[in-house]
């Protein structure tokens, strides 16, 4: 139970990568004052943390009534995550994240930025309400089950809050080449595990 935890709580975090969200939010809020920005991550917290859970408990029923079986969402899910762990390992998500915010500093008002592009894309993107899904698949009937594996979600919302409240600070300690080089760790990571989800995918749509 607790290697699965854990497993899940890693996938989640190099899914979302809230170290790289640091500059990111810093520059997005940049010229607000200090209430201006706490609500613009308490909302971008609350928002992304509602659209995690809803992946997480309806999820699987939403596959269920499309008639998708869960064997080739891991496939296709683990597919996605393959192609988000190369875009990092290759330098090319924190670019692609950081034209988002910059669009939406020119096309939006400065009080959806919490909405978009902090929570949506940013936050709860596809690959983090891919690995919500995909991590609600591991639950049995069990309500105690369902709720220990709903902890990496809650963990990585803490921290992505918490990383949003430091913005200003870490965003000093937190320099470009930091965050590249554990991107391309983060990236290596994501990459072995989204490739064990094709696998079993694989083996379950086959009976291996």
């Amino acid at each position: 139970m607790f290697d699965q935890l854990l497993e899940n709580t890693i996938l989640l975090f190099v899914a979302v990568d809230p170290i790289a969200l640091v500059p990111i939010f810093a520059s997005l809020t940049q010229g607000l004052n200090k209430s201006d920005i706490r609500k613009v991550y308490i909302q971008a917290t609350l928002v992304s943390f509602v659209i995690l859970s809803l992946f997480y408990l309806f999820g699987t029923a939403i596959l269920d009534a499309m008639g998708i079986s869960m064997s080739s969402f891991k496939i296709i899910g683990g597919l996605f995550l393959i192609a988000i762990a190369f875009q990092m390992v290759l330098e090319q998500r924190q670019s692609r994240r950081q034209n988002t915010a910059e669009v939406a500093l020119d096309d939006e008002s400065i009080q959806s930025l919490a909405i978009f592009p902090l929570a949506i894309p940013l936050i709860a993107g596809p690959g983090a309400m891919t690995t919500a899904l995909l991590i609600a698949e591991t639950n049995e009937s069990n309500p105690t089950e369902m709720l220990i594996n709903f902890t990496p979600i809650l963990v990585i919302i803490i921290l992505v809050a918490f990383a949003m409240w430091l913005s200003a600070s870490l965003s000093k300690w937190v320099g470009p080449t930091i965050i590249i080089v554990v991107q391309k760790i983060f990236g290596i990571l994501l990459g072995a595990l989204a490739i064990e989800f094709v696998v079993a995918g694989i083996m379950e749509s086959f009976r291996l």
